[in-house]
């Protein structure tokens, strides 16, 4: 786990420009649809029972981009391991060809997550772990996501804590930056707009370095386990 931190920050600051190219081109684009849809959805609410849907509405959407969005950092970890240069071109190739099926997979583990979480939340998010690495083997490997919803599994029963702490670690990290920055932008301006454009900089900056730890946390442990 240390190990694999390591060298996500090594490659996150020492090709930040080429992790900033991909944020703008394709994690941007992602978080800006998945705001337009979530406000149009959030519209059309006017009591508990549209509330609540919106609620599920909002935590499908997310999970859903979110899956999609991790594409492009699994391959830029892969690209650079594999030749020691980023092929960016091969990058958007890859994130182009994979999107729909990854979409798909994202569509129905977000839906038993968005569920399992509003109704019980612990169920929602150990069904989340499981199903977590599995588009990274798929790009790693390069196979279906499909049939790569075995090895994550086998991944999850390996590694669960560890996996849960780092996505845990990252969440809170960006929730407690996320308010002091929010505190800083109220002593200024209650401008929705500021907001809005501090919560885009930090998924920008943020997720990235998920996926990235993410991909080596898993390479160390495939690594391992092909040696075992």
């Amino acid at each position: 786990m240390i190990h694999s931190l390591k060298e996500a920050t090594r490659i996150y600051t020492g090709k930040f420009e080429g992790v900033l190219l991909l944020s703008l081109t394709i994690l941007f684009p992602l978080l800006l649809i998945d705001w337009f849809i979530i406000n149009l959805v959030y519209m059309f609410v006017f009591n508990d029972f549209t509330s609540a849907m919106a609620d599920f509405y909002y935590i499908l959407l997310t999970f859903i981009f979110l899956v999609i969005a991790q594409i492009p950092f699994i391959q830029f970890v892969k690209s650079y391991e594999n030749d020691e240069k980023i092929d960016y071109k091969n990058i958007y190739y890859i994130f182009i060809t994979n999107a729909f099926s990854l979409f798909v997979f994202g569509v129905c583990v977000s839906f038993v997550t968005s569920i399992g979480i509003l109704l019980f939340i612990i169920p929602g998010l150990i069904f989340l772990i499981f199903m977590f690495v599995a588009p990274y083997d798929a790009i790693l490997e390069g196979k279906s996501v499909w049939k790569s919803i075995k090895t994550s599994i086998g991944f999850a029963k390996k590694r669960f804590v560890p996996l849960f702490l780092i996505i845990l670690f990252i969440s809170v990290t960006e929730i407690i930056i996320g308010w002091a920055s929010m505190f800083l932008i109220y002593t200024v301006t209650t401008s929705l707009l500021a907001q809005l454009a501090v919560q885009m900089l930090l998924n920008l900056l943020i997720f990235p370095f998920l996926a990235i730890w993410v991909t080596y946390f898993y390479i160390d442990w495939k690594q391992k386990y092909q040696l075992s």
